[in-house]
C-alpha cells in the first residue's frame, strides 16, 4: 500500500524498522509524523479496512468511536489540530468535537469518544509512522488506539490498548475533499474580512471555526447581512481555539422585504487581525429565536445602522439559531400583513421555538385598541404553531427633558392619538399570560444613566443627528440587555447562552 502524502520519512528511521522488523511487532515506530492540518482525512484501519466513524453520525459529547464501511460522511472525516510539542487533537467534522479518552482512564480497553474540546492531555496523540501507516498514541495513557479485539465487524468500536506494534493498531490517513457545502478554505478569498461563501440551502447549520494561527490575532466572526456570530476573539502566536454556533440561512438574507444577497451562507472574519485555520458547516435542526419587529431590531445592510437583533446571535451557544424577520418601516399592522414578514415567519415557527415581538417606533397613529388587537393576533399566531411568544417593549429614543430625563412622550413611545405603546403591551402580556421584556425601562435607565452627551454613543447623533436608530456599539448594549432578561426569565435554557 503506497505511503501517504502528509508523511515526513527520515531515512534512518525507515532504514532501522527494514532492519528490525520482528521488534516492531511488539514495539510502536517512534518517528513522529507531521498530518496536514488543514486537510480532512478517513482513518482506515490496517487490520480490518473499515474506517473510524462517531457512532450514529451523534453530535453529542460521549458518542463513541467505532470503525464501519467506508461512505465519506461528515461523521467519518476527521482533521488535526496542533496541541503543540508534537501533539494533535483529531477532531470529527460533523460535530467539531475531539476524541478523548473517556474519564481519563489509564486502562487498556478504554472507551474513546468525541468530547467538547478542551485541549486536555486525554484529549493529545502522538501521531507514529511506520511504512505508511500511523499509530496514535495518547499523550495521557500513553496507549494506543486500537480496534478492539482485531475485529472486522462494522461497529466494533475503538478503543485505547497497551501500544504492540500490531496491525489493529496501525492505520492509513486518506484525504478527502474539504470545500463546498461542508465547509473548509476553498471558497475564502481576502485578507481582512476573509470572506467565505458556502453553496447551502437555505435551513439552519452548525458551525465550527478554528481561529488563530502562528501569528497572534483578533478576530470577529458574522454573517450574513451582518449578523455578529461571535465577538472578538483573541488568540496568541501558535494558538488555536474551536468555537461554535448556529446560523440562520434564508432569501433575503437581510431584512425580509430588502435585497436578496448573494445565495447560501456568507461568512465574514474581520477585527483587527483575523486569524482562521478551518471552518465546517453541518446542516442541523436546532431551535430558532426568531424576531419581529422594526429597523431598531432588523439585519441593517448599511453601517452604521445595526438593530439589536443583528448583534444578538453572538451571546449563544451552538444549538440555537436567531431568525431576524423584523424590517424597517414596519409597524404591528404592516407586519401582519406583508405576505413577506408574518405570513412567511409564520410557517417556519415549530414547537418550543421563542418570537421576540417588538413593535412601536412606527405605530405613530395606531389607536391602543388596533395596537393591542394587531399584537394579539401575533401571539395567537405564533401560540397556534406550538412556539413562544414574548412582548418587547420599544427601545427609547435619545430625546432629552432640561433636567436630565426621558419622561416625554416622543422617548417613550406615547403616540400621536395618544396611545401609551409599552403600557399596552404591559397590560396585555398580563392579560394573555405571555412573558414581557420591558425593553423600554431598561433602555431609559441606560440611556439616562450616561446622560445626553454620553449617549450619543449608543446611537447614531453624531454621524446622521438620528436619536432613533443604534449604531453598532448601541445595538449591542441593547441586545445585552435582551440577553440578559431571557437568562433572568427562563425564556430558552441556561445552557444555550454563551
Amino acid at each position: 500500500m503506497p505511503s501517504s502524502p502528509w508523511l515526513r520519512k527520515p531515512a534512518a528511521v525507515l532504514a532501522a524498522a527494514a532492519a528490525v522488523l520482528t521488534f516492531l511487532l511488539f514495539t510502536p515506530a517512534a518517528a513522529s509524523a507531521a498530518p496536514d492540518t488543514s486537510a480532512w482525512y478517513v482513518i482506515q484501519s490496517r487490520s480490518s479496512g473499515l474506517v473510524f466513524e462517531i457512532q450514529g453520525a451523534s453530535t453529542a459529547t460521549g458518542a463513541g468511536l467505532v470503525q464501519n464501511t467506508r461512505t465519506d460522511a461528515q461523521s467519518q472525516q476527521f482533521r488535526f489540530i496542533d496541541a503543540g510539542g508534537g501533539y494533535y487533537r483529531i477532531q470529527a467534522r460533523h460535530s467539531g468535537q475531539v476524541l478523548d479518552v473517556w474519564g481519563k482512564s489509564l486502562a487498556d480497553g478504554a472507551t474513546i469518544a468525541q468530547y467538547t474540546d478542551q485541549n486536555a492531555t486525554n484529549q493529545q496523540w502522538q501521531v507514529q509512522e511506520s511504512g505508511g501507516y500511523a499509530t496514535f498514541i495518547s499523550r495521557l495513557s500513553g496507549k494506543a488506539l486500537d480496534v478492539w479485539e482485531r475485529s472486522t465487524t462494522p461497529g466494533t468500536r475503538i478503543s485505547q490498548y497497551t501500544a504492540n506494534g500490531g496491525t489493529n493498531q496501525q492505520f492509513q490517513l486518506i484525504p478527502v475533499g474539504g470545500g463546498g457545502p461542508g465547509g473548509g478554505l476553498d471558497g475564502c478569498t481576502g485578507t481582512s474580512p476573509i470572506t467565505c461563501r458556502y453553496n447551502v440551502a437555505p435551513g439552519t447549520y452548525d458551525v465550527t471555526v478554528v481561529l488563530g494561527g502562528a501569528q497572534a490575532g483578533s478576530t470577529v466572526v458574522t454573517a450574513e447581512a451582518r449578523r455578529t456570530m461571535l465577538g472578538t476573539t483573541a488568540t496568541a502566536a501558535g494558538q488555536q481555539v474551536t468555537k461554535t454556533f448556529t446560523v440562520n440561512v434564508r432569501n433575503p438574507e437581510g431584512q425580509p422585504t430588502g435585497a436578496t444577497g448573494s445565495q447560501g451562507l456568507d461568512l465574514y472574519f474581520g477585527g483587527s487581525a483575523p486569524r482562521v485555520s478551518s471552518v465546517t458547516v453541518t446542516p442541523a435542526r436546532q431551535p430558532q429565536l426568531f424576531l419581529a419587529g422594526d429597523s431598531t431590531v432588523c439585519d441593517q445592510s448599511t453601517r452604521p445602522y445595526t438593530g439589536w437583533g443583528q448583534q444578538l446571535p453572538q451571546y449563544f451557544n451552538q444549538g440555537l439559531s436567531v431568525a431576524n424577520y423584523a424590517d424597517s418601516g414596519d409597524s404591528s399592522g404592516s407586519f401582519l400583513s406583508d405576505s413577506r414578514l408574518f405570513p412567511t415567519m409564520r410557517p417556519l415557527i415549530r414547537p418550543g421555538d421563542v418570537v421576540l415581538i417588538q413593535f412601536g417606533h412606527n405605530d405613530k397613529q395606531t389607536s391602543a385598541t388596533t395596537f393591542r388587537a394587531n399584537l394579539t393576533r401575533l401571539i395567537d399566531g405564533v401560540e397556534a404553531q406550538g412556539g413562544v411568544p414574548v412582548l418587547v417593549t420599544p427601545i427609547v429614543r435619545r430625546s432629552f427633558n432640561s433636567d436630565g430625563t426621558l419622561n416625554n412622550g416622543t422617548a417613550l413611545h406615547v403616540n400621536g392619538v395618544g396611545a401609551d405603546l409599552p403600557r399596552e403591551m404591559r397590560t396585555l402580556a398580563q392579560q394573555q399570560g405571555v412573558k414581557l421584556i420591558d425593553l423600554t425601562a431598561l433602555t431609559k435607565q441606560m440611556v439616562e444613566q450616561l446622560g445626553p452627551e454620553r449617549s450619543k454613543a449608543l446611537f447614531l447623533t453624531n454621524e446622521a443627528s438620528d436619536n432613533t436608530h443604534t449604531s453598532e456599539y448601541g445595538a449591542d448594549q441593547f441586545a445585552q440587555l435582551v440577553r440578559n432578561e431571557m437568562r433572568r426569565q427562563g425564556i430558552v435554557p441556561a445552557g444555550l447562552f454563551r
